[in-house]
C-alpha cells in the first residue's frame, strides 16, 4: 500500500491522508521498537479526529532508514480506533538515534494551547484550574485536550471571570483558590450576584459584618485550619462540598451548628444538570 515510500534512501517528508488501513498496516508492521501505549492519550487524540479539531502541524509520523517507527504510534492507533481519515506529515529515513530525544522536552500545557491558538485572549492556568474543579464539581475530573477545555470554558467563561473578579486573592492561605472559585463559577448561575460578592468579601477577608455571615466564617476558619493538608482529590472534593454547603445555608439565611460536607451538588449548572441529578 505504502511500500513505495520507503524505496528512497535520502531522509524526506510529505503529508499525506493517513487512513485508518494505513495505520493499521504501518502499526503492525513498523511498531517493533517504541515505549509503552498509553490508552487514554490515544483516545483523547481520537476523541479530536472524531470532533474535527485535528490540525495538519509539523509533528506527525517518523520512520527510521530501517522502516522502525520511531515517533506517532499514538497518532496511528487514533486513528485506527476512530476510522477517521486525517493529514499527517511523514518523515521517512531518519536517523534511529533520534529516538533518544523525541519528546524530551516540555510538552505545551493546555492553557497555552489555548492561548496561542487565538479567539479566547489569555488564558491562564488559574482559569483552568477554576474550570476544572467548576466542571467536576463533586465528582472526579475527567482530562480533557486542550480543544476540548477551549470549548467548554467558552461556554462558562463569564461564570469563570465573574468568580475571579469577585475572589481575586487572600492573605489567608487555602482561601481563594480553584475549588472555592468553582462554587462561586457555578452558583453564578443561579444565585443573585450581590450576594455572591458580599459572601467571596467576607471569605477573603474573614471579618463578618453579622449574624448572616456565620456560614461564611465557619468556612473561613475550615479552609485556614486545613490549608495545609494535602491537596489530593479527597481533600479537595470535602473543601468544595463544604463550601457550597456554606454558600447555600448564607443564601438561605440558615444558621449552622456545624460545616457538615454536602452530598449533593447544591449550584448546578445549566447543560449538566441531568447528568448530576443522574449522579
Amino acid at each position: 500500500m505504502t511500500d513505495h515510500l520507503f524505496e528512497r534512501q535520502d531522509p524526506y517528508n510529505i503529508v499525506m491522508d493517513v487512513t485508518p488501513e494505513i495505520a493499521s498496516a504501518w502499526l503492525s508492521g513498523c511498531n517493533t521498537h517504541n515505549r509503552k501505549l498509553v490508552d487514554a492519550h490515544v483516545e483523547r487524540l481520537a476523541g479530536e479526529m472524531r470532533a474535527g479539531r485535528w490540525k495538519l502541524t509539523h509533528q506527525g509520523i517518523a520512520f527510521s532508514s530501517n522502516r522502525v517507527l520511531l515517533d506517532g504510534q499514538h497518532r496511528l492507533w487514533a486513528v485506527l480506533i476512530s476510522g477517521v481519515t486525517v493529514p499527517m506529515r511523514i518523515f521517512f529515513n531518519e536517523s534511529p538515534d533520534s529516538l533518544a530525544v523525541v519528546d524530551a522536552v516540555r510538552p505545551r500545557s493546555n492553557d497555552e494551547i489555548i492561548s496561542l491558538s487565538g479567539g479566547m485572549g489569555t488564558v491562564t492556568r488559574r482559569d483552568l484550574a477554576t474550570l476544572r474543579a467548576m466542571i467536576a464539581g463533586l465528582n472526579s475530573y475527567e482530562r480533557m485536550t486542550a480543544g476540548q477545555e477551549a470549548e467548554v470554558l467558552a461556554r462558562h467563561r463569564a461564570a469563570v471571570s465573574f468568580a475571579h473578579d469577585i475572589l481575586p486573592q487572600s492573605r489567608f492561605r487555602g482561601v481563594a483558590t480553584g475549588v472555592t472559585r468553582a462554587v462561586l463559577a457555578r452558583a453564578f448561575y443561579s444565585a443573585d450576584h450581590g450576594k455572591l460578592r458580599h459572601f467571596a468579601d467576607v471569605l477573603q477577608s474573614g471579618i463578618g459584618s453579622d449574624e448572616l455571615d456565620q456560614p461564611i466564617m465557619l468556612l473561613f476558619r475550615y479552609l485556614v485550619e486545613t490549608a495545609n493538608r494535602a491537596g489530593g482529590r479527597p481533600e479537595c472534593r470535602e473543601r468544595y462540598a463544604k463550601t457550597e454547603r456554606a454558600l447555600s445555608a448564607y443564601l438561605h439565611g440558615e444558621r449552622l451548628a456545624r460545616l457538615f460536607a454536602s452530598t449533593s451538588e447544591l449550584f448546578p449548572i445549566p447543560h449538566a444538570r441531568a447528568r448530576e441529578e443522574a449522579a
